[in-house]
């Protein structure tokens, strides 16, 4: 199965003009807003440096086995460091305006990107192994807009500029939403230089936003891809999406590391039996509640974790489904339904993960 390092490894040499910008392009650099690039990438608007300096910096902070350590869903970053050093196809790429925060709030991190051949992208990060952060996720499920959404608007405001003629706006994961947001509540001046919107593997909008006018505008510019075995990408509503062939297996295949590609074109398939359920009882469900049950849901989710003293989701690999299931038996006056929709999640998690 050929991924993202083959299409490297074949079309590294050739420049834009030659093969043009295509989504497995957009998809690497959607991925790229997740490298730590902290104290390398200037975190102003008018400050660069170029992409092959950022990896010689990189390089010299990092060793492969620190940069695993830190990761969950992406130890291949520091291999996509490697191959992007000594591609001429992305040579003189400018890296501008880092951001990389996480608080108390959530988390949320963005990079603009502009290539030689004058494309600006806008990439939004998703999320990292904080379970901070996939709280914040969760949250889009009674919560609109979240608080890395207002950040996504005004750092898409803030950071383009006159000269950015033809942007593409993109994330992985949450990163994905954040991409959509941006778009769809940006100013209208920038909003008419976007050529495409790419949504990798992130999840929708509750119903009202996905039957407003400014959904309906923004979906025209819109290229959502899922995964075979989709988790993250089925949770609330979304429209049209392309659905492509992965390497991994269950929840793993959010990794896009993982999926398979020909050319410039990630390769099509069709969703899986347990992701089209798990979408289809996703969405009855949480359609069935209010919002304060939604709430609910979250913070009880999200209380089992605590009561487990789960900080990150790698601690999940150490930990059996029997443990957490006698943690949600502390729980007090939890419905049986919302348990057995915990249980899923949960069971999904962690059998995704060992």
């Amino acid at each position: 199965m050929k991924n993202l390092f083959d299409y490297l490894a074949y079309y590294g040499d050739i420049s834009f003009d030659k093969f043009a910008f295509n989504e497995v392009d957009s998809l690497i650099l959607a991925l790229l807003s997740y490298v730590k690039f902290d104290n390398i990438v200037p975190n102003k608007t008018n400050d660069f440096i170029f992409l092959e300096d950022a990896c010689l910096k990189f390089l010299k902070k990092y060793s492969q086995k620190d940069f695993k350590k830190e990761d969950w869903l992406f130890p291949n970053s520091y291999q996509l460091i490697l191959a992007l050093q000594s591609s001429k196809r992305f040579f003189h790429t400018k890296l501008y305006n880092l951001v990389s925060n996480v608080d108390s709030k959530g988390q949320f991190g963005a990079l603009t990107i502009r290539l030689p051949n004058h494309i600006t992208y806008v990439s939004f990060e998703g999320t990292d192994s904080n379970v901070v952060g996939w709280k914040e996720d969760f949250q889009i499920m009674y919560q609109f807009p979240i608080s890395s959404q207002v950040l996504a608007k005004e750092y898409f405001d803030k950071t383009l500029n006159f000269f950015d003629r033809e942007i593409y706006v993109g994330g992985h994961s949450k990163g994905g939403n954040l991409a959509m947001y941006a778009y769809m509540y940006g100013k209208g001046s920038l909003k008419k230089r976007v050529k495409h919107v790419y949504n990798f593997d992130g999840p929708g909008f509750l119903k009202d936003v996905t039957e407003s006018d400014l959904y309906s505008e923004m979906s025209l510019k819109l290229t959502t891809i899922i995964p075979k075995e989709c988790v993250i990408g089925v949770i609330l509503e979304g429209k049209d999406y392309k659905v492509v062939n992965s390497s991994a297996k269950a929840i793993l295949q959010h990794d896009a590391y993982t999926w398979e590609c020909f050319g410039g074109c990630l390769v099509p398939t069709f969703l899986s039996k347990k992701s089209e359920k798990l979408k289809s009882n996703l969405k009855e469900y949480i359609a069935g509640m209010s919002n304060e049950e939604r709430k609910n849901f979250v913070e009880t989710f999200f209380a089992i974790f605590e009561k487990s003293s789960i900080t990150n989701i790698m601690q999940l690999k150490e930990l059996k489904i029997s443990t957490l299931l006698n943690i949600m038996k502390e729980l007090k006056n939890i419905p049986a339904v919302t348990k057995r929709n915990l249980i899923a999640l949960l069971r999904m998690l962690i059998t995704g993960m060992n």
